[in-house]
């Protein structure tokens, strides 16, 4: 069932104060009984908003989750949701995410995989030490090889889509194996091994739940293929850097490319730094400018339906953490 709104009062919703005052237009402009109020972080919104019946953009945080007497659902900015999961554990709040991003993170995928196998991070520096090479920076070709994706979800499937435009065989994981556009064959989750095996490529795109935690061990990477490079955009605790940090140090892997981390930021003395063939980015895969002008519209609707009484899109069930 749809969460309820409150009767008789304002639907009072919380945003941060870095909302523009156009989305917080087009918020209050859904029904005349929405009121935002903007918030200085996740951790002071009760004070600033006591009457806070929805959340957009940001955690409520666990206690916040529990004390609160209005709140009935909060909408994440992201895809990504396991720890507000966590807030909201055993309440009756309401939890949805956005697809939003889909295309930026593929973009993001193919930017680690082409830098890699086009060698343009040597290319780079050899440009800063002026130095014209030719034979050393020979890239391979991606026709023909074979991309493995673990969680052919939303983000994954936009993922196969570039893949196969580019040429290469895909196949990866789904909890409900299902047709994919590009993708030749789909795996349930038990047989990730098959994938595996034939990935000269591994894009692991999956939520991080207690059941994908550390998916990927040093077990998981000896089944690559040797040289397969791996790229991690979905949460940092689906690997275990540790052995991918030997794997890297062993010449295993070709090469790998991380936008997401275990911790965040990446501390300073993390080995990662320095390991060879490693790509870092600091978990922007999905951002991108005029983020939000596509968020705010998928809010509005859900917030339609919300005040309508009507299901809303994009639910989460926090028990399984997507």
């Amino acid at each position: 069932m749809p969460p309820e709104p409150a009767a008789g009062r304002p639907c009072v919703v919380a945003v941060l104060r870095t909302v523009r005052d156009r989305h917080v237009a087009a918020i209050e402009a859904v029904d005349p009984k929405v009121r935002v109020v903007r918030v200085t972080d996740r951790t002071t919104w009760r004070e600033e908003a006591p009457e806070t019946e929805v959340i957009m953009g940001f955690r409520p945080l666990r206690d916040g989750a529990l004390g609160s007497r209005h709140l009935r659902w909060v909408q994440a900015l992201g895809a990504g949701v396991e720890n507000l999961c966590q807030d909201v554990a055993g309440t009756d709040i309401r939890v949805t995410n956005n697809h939003v991003h889909g295309d930026a993170i593929a973009d993001h995928v193919f930017g680690f995989v082409l830098t890699h196998t086009r060698r343009l991070w040597e290319a780079r520096d050899c440009q800063a030490a002026r130095r014209w090479v030719h034979d050393e920076l020979r890239g391979a070709v991606l026709a023909g090889r074979t991309m493995g994706i673990l969680g052919l979800g939303t983000i994954g499937a936009q993922v196969a889509r570039r893949a196969a435009a580019f040429g290469m065989r895909v196949v990866g994981t789904a909890r409900r194996p299902r047709p994919i556009p590009g993708v030749e064959r789909v795996y349930p989750p038990d047989e990730i091994d098959a994938v595996l095996r034939a990935a000269a490529v591994l894009v692991i795109a999956l939520p991080l739940t207690p059941v994908t935690r550390g998916i990927v061990g040093a077990r998981e990477l000896a089944a690559l293929p040797d040289g397969a490079f791996l790229v991690n955009i979905g949460r940092g605790g689906l690997v275990d850097e540790a052995a991918l940090l030997a794997a890297l140090r062993a010449g295993r892997l070709g090469g790998a490319g991380l936008d997401v981390f275990d911790t965040e930021p990446l501390p300073a003395d993390s080995p990662l730094w320095a390991a060879p063939r490693l790509i870092i980015t600091p978990h922007v895969a999905g951002d991108f400018p005029g983020y939000l002008d596509r968020v705010i519209p998928l809010f509005c609707e859900n917030l339609r339906r919300y005040l309508g009484g009507q299901p809303l899109l994009n639910v989460v069930d926090p028990v399984l953490g997507y």
